[in-house]
């Protein structure tokens, strides 16, 4: 009616502003450090938009899918790390070492190596001479086996006689050997061994004396490791 005051109805307020979790979440796409927050955040501020109004929907949406693209690459490298480098497809299974016996050669045997010598020559207390070794086969020490290496060291100065050798051997590796055998529970069933440089590997340089643990008695072997 004339007079009255004329009412309209209203929305709620717009804004021009470009929304700030839009921002945010382009922010976040572009890092892509952050996993899914992107993509939360994408969406958080285009429902933002749409009720309130507002600029920004272009970076939401941007930060939504630099997100996806980041969780999809991310899965696919994982993927591709644990496939078998030959190509198969198959998830590649962890190595096995392994405890099959294997030769090597004589002056590469190392402290905590359990070996069976053919030639005997560990196993050997007796004073019949030297046994001119070449190789050795490595075993494992919780099955049979001749002796088991538990010290090294080196001869200095010039080639002794065969005589001075086989005595500096005998008492470096008896002196080194010495705090580990007394440890042993079997100690009065072991005795020592030992390898040296001939003559020929000495003029090639080589100065490196193996002490060994063996049986007390000849020919019978180690069933066990020495204890530490």
């Amino acid at each position: 009616m004339p007079g009255e005051p004329s009412s309209y109805g209203s929305g709620p307020p717009t804004s021009n502003k470009t929304n700030g979790l839009a921002i945010a979440a382009f922010i976040t796409g572009l890092l892509g450090c952050l996993g899914v927050l992107g993509l939360i955040l994408g969406v958080i501020s285009l429902r933002q938009i749409g009720r309130n109004g507002g600029k920004g929907r272009g970076l939401a949406m941007a930060g939504i899918i630099l997100s996806c693209l980041w969780v999809v690459g991310g899965i696919g490298g994982y993927l591709l790390l644990g496939d078998d480098s030959s190509g198969t497809g198959k998830i590649a299974k962890p190595k096995i070492s392994s405890t099959k016996p294997k030769s090597v050669d004589a002056k590469k045997m190392k402290v905590g190596d359990c070996i069976n010598d053919n030639s005997g020559a560990s196993t050997s207390t007796s004073t019949d001479g030297p046994v001119e070794v070449e190789s050795v086969k490595v075993v494992p020490c919780t099955g049979p086996h001749d002796g088991e290496v538990l010290a090294a060291f080196k001869l200095g100065g010039l080639f002794p006689s065969e005589n001075e050798m086989s005595q500096k051997a005998s008492a470096g590796c008896k002196r080194l050997m010495a705090p580990r055998l007394r440890r042993d529970p079997a100690a009065a069933s072991l005795a020592t061994s030992y390898y040296y440089p001939t003559a020929e590997s000495w003029t090639r340089g080589d100065r490196d004396v193996t002490c060994v643990a063996v049986h007390a008695t000849e020919g019978k072997k180690l069933t066990r490791p020495i204890r530490r």
